[in-house]
């Protein structure tokens, strides 16, 4: 499955890392920014290019940045046609990172808890 991630710093390309690792069948096709001046034209060997024409209207963007920044990323994304816009909350990072973080930890034979799961109460 082809996906974008909208922002191309260290958030994006931490999910990319989480995505790929969780769900194999998902490629990264994009990092989409709004402006190329701070950009490279790569980023882990995947293009960036700024959101505009050429885009995939039917592939989900995560949008991977800072919350202030969102909205007018997310308004953009819109004005494209695109039609599956996934925030990268914080709860959505904990999550993929956590299932990230589990998985890595089985591929060592080791087991990963959260304190939550041990029913520890503080």
């Amino acid at each position: 499955m082809k996906v974008y991630i909208a922002g191309a710093h260290s958030r994006g390309r931490t999910l990319r890392v989480y995505l790929e690792t969780l769900y194999p069948d998902i490629q990264v096709e994009a990092f989409l920014v709004d402006d190329m001046a701070d950009n490279a034209e790569t980023a882990d060997g995947i293009p960036v290019q700024t959101i505009g024409d050429g885009l995939d209207t039917d592939s989900p963007v995560y949008v991977a940045m800072r919350s202030e920044n969102r909205p007018k990323v997310i308004h953009e994304l819109h004005l494209m046609g695109m039609k599956e816009i996934i925030p990268v909350t914080v709860e959505l990072d904990t999550e993929l990172r956590n299932a990230y973080v589990r998985k890595y930890f089985q591929s060592l034979g080791r087991s990963f808890w959260l304190i939550d799961d041990l029913g520890i109460k503080g």
